[in-house]
């Protein structure tokens, strides 16, 4: 039962008893919520190869800007928290580089200018949201079009090293990853973005070698000769390519280390590992035909997530259920995060086949399945298979943070400060507002707020289903809509740039009988001792003459010890609350001043 005490003495008994039963009835869907967890990774694909996603080619700077916002917006209404944007997807940049051209695919013309710095507006933009960013990457592809009409800029890789690439029957070029240089050269595009911008990741989709095509089997002879002057030890040209794309990703894995080692780098490998791997399980596979093993980078730790493309439904030989539940072993075994890839744009599914696939993620999160990224941007935009919808209202019904690496940058943030909330009693809205720590620096402010039906002592008393929002900036605005019928309280956390999370704040409640407002925890100075044996004493400071209370509740709302109203001279007073004959335990101690309060939690022994 909610503190009954936050509502006013004038409610009589039936209007009570009607105010526990829709108490009740929150209680009933706080249960609810508790099927969704408080941290999980919930990301999506931006993809800008061929203006898939965005942005329109050729548009104003200020189109594409607002095109970008609108998204964004649509990703966060979704209670998604990670963006990966494409900013690299023919040995070319998104972003102002020094090794490569701009991408075509922002005016028209490769190496000209866009007039502003997408990655770095993507940034910004994200974060203000609240929304992780991670710069999404194509190793080795030259061209993702085999148009004999594309002129390629001057300082473009088809031109200035013609001999780094191999080329295909189909037209295709990739960088050759047989080549020690080629994989230094990737290595330093992604030291030179992890350097120059504040990427929360890196992320590398599953193009290595290439993939079979119509009437093209994929790579046959076409690196022979780089074998014989590079292979020496390999017997095997297929172990020799898998060694090369393992190269590729360890000596990237210590790039990002070094130059930003909050950053998270995680790969999206086809959904197959190997044919047959688990049992049931048939289709072309990562391991035998592009030579990806990404158990290797598991195993060795060049990753910190896998996002497998497990792009195929419950059941049959390309089972979601089996893949994932093989997968996310293999991540559990290693220590790594698996967070699923999701086709929402498959017109064979039925509405609910990617929430249920989301649910069998969720079934494994003690496996280390802890999210899922869906494919693509525009598909959520558009509601393809109701999703948007269906993830607002249900499956992401409420906000939450990506989960923390405990083998990366680990220090914890200090906790925010001072919370409190204001009333707009015209139209019902709680605003609530805090102060950083000035002991965190960090560009990337970023916090969860969170209601609980409890006074909550630490984030462990903190229910799953319990976050409300994730912020950029030090308010949160609560529509009167979303309010629970009796008072809830809420605290705050600040995570660091690797979602280390600090403690929480000081608590405030709300409720839609008796809305209040609670004084900065200052005015509160002291509470002792605590825990207490008889006596509570409680140390206010008063700027003006004030009327103040104060209660001792228990956990089934009865008001259990009270100090009489009484109207106080400005300055400092202490007040004392005998707990008379009451049981040990935990209670809530509310200080009321005139109409503003706080809350503190008391233990009694």
């Amino acid at each position: 039962m909610t503190i009954a005490s936050l509502f006013s003495r004038a409610i009589g008994l039936k209007t009570i008893a009607l105010l526990f039963a829709c108490i009740l009835c929150s209680q009933l869907t706080n249960v609810l919520a508790q099927d969704l967890p408080n941290r999980e990774f919930r990301g999506v694909w931006v993809a800008t190869v061929s203006n898939l996603d965005w942005p329109q080619q050729g548009a104003s700077a200020e189109n594409q800007k607002a095109a970008l916002r609108t998204l964004f917006d649509n990703i966060k209404a979704a209670n998604l928290n990670t963006v990966f944007l494409q900013v690299r997807t023919e040995s070319d940049a998104f972003y102002n580089s020094s090794k490569e051209p701009w991408s075509r695919f922002l005016t028209g013309k490769q190496g000209v200018s866009p007039g502003y710095d997408p990655l770095a507006f993507a940034i910004e933009e994200a974060h203000n949201r609240g929304l992780e960013l991670h710069a999404w990457i194509n190793p080795y592809r030259v061209n993702s079009s085999t148009s004999t009409t594309i002129v390629y800029a001057e300082n473009h890789v088809s031109k200035s090293k013609p001999e780094w690439l191999l080329s295909f029957s189909t037209g295709k070029k990739i960088l050759n990853p047989g080549l020690p240089e080629v994989r230094a050269y990737i290595a330093s595009v992604v030291q030179e973005i992890t350097e120059n911008y504040a990427v929360d990741g890196i992320h590398f989709d599953d193009y290595f070698y290439p993939y079979p095509e119509t009437n093209f089997t994929g790579i046959t002879t076409e690196d022979a000769q780089t074998f014989n002057l590079h292979g020496t030890g390999f017997t095997d040209v297929k172990a020799w390519r898998r060694y090369n794309v393992n190269e590729t990703i360890r000596l990237v894995s210590e790039a990002i280390q070094a130059a930003r080692p909050e950053a998270r780098f995680g790969v999206s490998p086809f959904g197959i590992y190997k044919n047959g791997v688990p049992a049931g399980i048939t289709g072309m596979d990562a391991y035998n035909v592009i030579y990806a093993d990404p158990v290797n980078w598991l195993e060795n730790k060049y990753v910190d997530y896998l996002t497998p493309q497990l792009y195929w439904p419950i059941g049959g030989s390309q089972d979601y259920r089996k893949l994932l539940e093989w997968w996310a072993d293999k991540a559990y075994t290693s220590s790594r995060h698996l967070y699923a890839g999701h086709a929402i744009y498959k017109t064979t599914y039925t509405e609910q086949e990617v929430p249920n696939q989301i649910d069998i993620s969720r079934q494994n999160r003690s496996k280390n399945a802890l999210g899922d990224v869906l494919y693509r941007a525009t598909n959520l935009k558009d509601n393809l298979l109701n999703i948007h919808t269906s993830l607002k209202n249900s499956t992401y019904k409420y906000p939450a943070a990506p989960p923390a690496m405990d083998w990366k940058n680990a220090e914890q943030p200090a906790a925010p400060e001072g919370l409190a909330v204001t009333v707009n009693e015209a139209t019902g809205e709680h605003v609530l507002t805090w102060q950083r720590n000035t002991a965190n620096t960090g560009p990337f402010k970023k916090y969860i707020v969170y209601t609980s039906a409890t006074l909550p002592e630490s984030i462990a008393d903190i229910p799953d289903g319990a976050v409300r929002a994730l912020q950029a900036s030090e308010s949160f605005t609560i529509a009167a809509a979303d309010l629970q019928q009796g008072p809830s309280y809420w605290v705050v956390t600040e995570l660091s740039s690797s979602n280390v999370e600090s403690g929480i704040s000081n608590a405030v409640t709300t409720g839609t009988v008796a809305a209040v407002r609670n004084i900065a925890k200052e005015s509160v100075l002291k509470i002792y001792p605590n825990p207490a044996s008889r006596i509570v004493y409680a140390d206010i400071h008063l700027k003006k003459p004030s009327q103040v209370r104060a209660e001792l509740v228990s956990v089934d709302g009865k008001i259990r010890g009270r100090v009489q109203q009484r109207r106080y001279i400005a300055g400092n007073h202490t007040l004392s609350i005998n707990r008379d004959r009451l049981a040990p335990g935990v209670y809530a101690l509310i200080i009321t001043i005139d109409r503003q309060r706080v809350v503190k939690r008391v233990i009694l022994k």
